[in-house]
């Protein structure tokens, strides 16, 4: 049963042949923030002291100004939130949409929601983290397709 997960300890534990890109985010504020990058979208491994919880987090952007009207828009939002609610629900951990800032807000005013799962030192593995990784990018994921394809729909419907 592992008590410490370090740095060393994850690097080892990624999958090479899932995984195509590990940098390293220089944060005095964590023991380590390793960025993985999964089908071309980035996913952060961090741990803030030495016995915490190793945090897997993902952040979607609503940064476009067609996405931000569509979230302005009760009946658009309220479509593309019964689209991505089940989703992010069913993603092992728990989501939060955040303003500009980074502060948790209603859906309404995100500029991004972020999903994150935690792995406790006693529930340490490689499966674990791998898990994590991939359910945190396969939401990641779908959200975006999800934002793209509301998204279009409204642009069609507008011409």
């Amino acid at each position: 049963m592992t008590r410490h997960v370090s740095e060393t300890q994850v690097r080892h534990w990624l999958d090479e042949t899932a995984i195509r890109r590990v940098t390293t985010h220089s944060d005095e504020d964590t023991e380590f923030n390793v960025q993985v990058e999964l089908s071309q979208l980035p996913v952060h491994v961090i741990k803030e002291d030495e016995f915490d919880p190793v945090r897997i987090v993902g952040r979607s952007g609503f940064d476009t100004e067609r996405t931000k009207d569509l979230l302005r828009d009760d009946q658009r939002r309220g479509e593309l939130l019964e689209y991505i609610g089940p989703m992010l629900a069913a993603t092992p951990g728990f989501y939060t949409f955040l303003d500009p800032d980074g502060e948790s807000c209603q859906l309404r005013r995100a500029e991004t929601v972020q999903v994150e799962y935690r792995i406790y030192p006693d529930g340490a593995s490689q499966q674990a983290l791998m898990d994590g990784i991939m359910s945190i990018a396969t939401s990641m994921r779908y959200v975006r397709n999800v934002v793209a394809v509301v998204g279009a729909r409204e642009s069609a419907a507008d011409e």
